[in-house]
């Protein structure tokens, strides 16, 4: 009975929640951190996707930090892409121009082509021939230069105002040991260019992070969460913060969810609201082991950016970098080290 009555006190929460867009006052706003306004592949929403243009667009509408997808080719060319697998569904679809907000979309070699193949299965040259974008509702590839990551470091060089840089790792668990040749680079390319911004390596795979850190455990890392479809009336279960606590990382990522979450947005502040209070908790308790930032993506929507401001998160990749820059002003965030 008393399971029951549980059962049923989580189900009128959410329902009563349902109705309420954001339930908080500024209160909890955390100004004493710094907040990362975080150009999700850069600005995608005026420029090609992880692309230099896009990157430079991003810094110039304020952000402090930048997120870039990580591919590796037949001939270990690390490049900013974002679709390791042309025929995965999330590729198709993007394919498509089903993927909301961006400008552009990804433009992959036809079927029987030869090269419509993973990204590890080709090499940069005929990755750069063959892949490319196409701007929506146009029909001609636009001829954007796809980057490898020593181009990025190179442009990087002089854009101190870079706090951090989120690599999104694209290499499955059936190819988990390629992260390794990736990081391999990422660490002699940091030696080579000492670069201001601090890197942060991102996957969902927990053998690829394993992995990873077991060759280059002074990263930073993120194990990113992602809510399940359906109903979730309980977001607790789904704490990022909890996810990073377990494996000692010091950045805590999760994804809004998509639509087939009932009520993706109030779950998600809920969750986001727990956690703050859990990070605030845990960062008290286990002073040597902080989580730095909670970080929500890819929050695009201006109402949804002021909410979770006022919940206490402390930064967000977003496709709308100048937006969240603007509500960052607006609540005399810290953008910058003092």
């Amino acid at each position: 009975m008393a399971s029951l009555k549980r059962r049923l006190l989580k189900y009128l929460i959410w329902f009563k929640e349902l109705f309420r867009f954001c339930p908080v006052s500024n209160s909890n706003v955390d100004r004493d951190n710094l907040f990362l306004i975080c150009g999700h592949r850069g600005s995608p929403v005026n420029e090609p996707e992880n692309t230099i243009p896009s990157l430079e667009r991003a810094v110039r509408e304020g952000a402090n930090s930048l997120e870039i997808d990580i591919c590796i080719t037949k001939d270990n060319e690390v490049i900013l892409w974002h679709d390791w697998n042309p025929d995965d569904l999330t590729a198709l679809l993007r394919e498509k121009g089903f993927e909301p907000e961006v400008a552009y979309k990804p433009d992959f070699p036809a079927p029987f082509s030869g090269y419509r193949n993973k990204i590890s299965e080709l090499t940069l040259q005929e990755m750069r021939t063959h892949f490319n974008y196409i701007k929506k509702g146009k029909s001609i590839p636009v001829n954007a230069h796809i980057p490898t990551l020593r181009e990025f470091f190179i442009w990087l060089n002089d854009k101190p105002q870079v706090q951090f840089v989120f690599l999104d790792i694209k290499v499955t668990k059936s190819e988990k040991e390629l992260v390794l040749t990736i990081l391999d680079q990422l660490d002699k390319l940091i030696k080579e260019f000492s670069p201001a911004s601090s890197f942060i390596i991102e996957t969902f795979i927990p053998d690829v992070l394993n992995i990873a850190k077991s060759k280059y455990p002074n990263f930073n890392y993120s194990l990113d969460v992602e809510i399940p479809p359906g109903f979730v009336f309980s977001p607790k279960k789904h704490s990022t913060v909890k996810v990073a606590a377990n494996n000692n990382n010091n950045i805590a990522l999760i994804l809004k969810p998509r639509q087939i979450t009932i009520g993706n947005w109030v779950t998600f502040r809920r969750l986001i609201k727990y956690d703050v209070r859990k990070r605030k908790s845990f960062n008290k308790n286990n002073p040597a082991a902080k989580i730095d930032f909670i970080i929500g993506c890819t929050i695009n929507d201006k109402r949804e950016m002021e909410c979770l401001i006022k919940s206490g998160i402390n930064g967000m990749q977003t496709d709308y970098p100048r937006r969240l820059k603007n509500l960052a002003n607006q609540y005399n965030l810290k953008t910058q080290p003092k």
